[in-house]
């Protein structure tokens, strides 16, 4: 099944886009908004007082220095 998805193109949805293929290794947007679905769609079929646990690697940001 193939459909089609419109999305307005916003500066606040560009800047989104761009952040989640920075830090993705999604080649292309449509790639980046598939993975995206997916993980919604998981999200939406978990039943009501599900405990997720979320893993992820740590990021650290340059330039900038913490106490």
């Amino acid at each position: 099944m193939s459909r089609t998805l419109s999305v307005r193109k916003t500066p606040a949805m560009e800047a989104a886009l761009s952040e989640i293929m920075r830090v993705t290794d999604a080649e292309t947007t449509t790639e980046a908004v598939a993975r995206a679905l997916d993980l919604y769609a998981t999200w939406l079929s978990l039943k009501p007082g599900t405990l997720a646990e979320v893993s992820a690697h740590t990021r650290r940001k340059t330039g900038r220095k913490t106490a």
